[in-house]
């Protein structure tokens, strides 16, 4: 099945919303406590993405995979960095795939997609967040030339999580 890369639209927010929460619960079934992930609600996800979607502020733009039945697969959002790193311009603010599109290039696609555009709008430089026992993702960030730069902990439900830093100093690497 041909999966297309675009921008994402309003439109869009109901299939994002569903990603975000089915990749949620299969990737971090292991990561994040089970009431949290079992309290997520796709009319939740879908009115963020209605208001996130209608009216992007600041630079922040996202892409979705598609199928070729027009069903979202996968979706990345970036922009300006959202914590004040004084290095880097840019972040990537998320990039869910579903479990069964997962490791085949989409993800790749969907980063790369991001990157371009920030690349366009003049940022030099990004970063983006991840679950420290996210080994899966971490690897994919490293392979893609992602250095490990810092680490916070979170708190997500009842539980002090760790998330990781990996920077890219020059995005041309990967924007091409």
């Amino acid at each position: 099945m041909k999966i297309r890369i675009r921008k994402a639209t309003a439109a869009d927010s109901r299939g994002i919303a569903k990603v975000h929460v089915d990749s949620w619960r299969s990737s971090y079934a292991d990561v994040v406590p089970p009431e949290v992930l079992s309290g997520l609600s796709y009319s939740d996800r879908q009115k963020m993405w209605d208001g996130a979607l209608s009216s992007p502020t600041g630079g922040r733009h996202c892409y979705v995979a598609e199928t070729s039945d027009k069903r979202i697969v996968g979706f990345a959002c970036g922009g300006p960095v959202s914590d004040g790193w004084e290095t880097y311009e840019g972040e990537i603010y998320s990039i869910y795939l579903l479990e069964e599109y997962q490791r085949g290039g989409l993800g790749r696609q969907l980063l790369l997609s991001t990157a371009r555009r920030m690349k366009d709008d003049g940022i030099e430089s990004m970063l983006l967040w991840v679950f420290e026992k996210n080994h899966g993702a971490r690897r994919f960030y490293e392979s893609l030339g992602g250095e490990l730069i810092g680490s916070k902990e979170i708190r997500i439900g009842a539980a002090d999580l760790v998330e990781v830093a990996y920077g890219w100093k020059d995005i041309r690497t990967l924007a091409g």
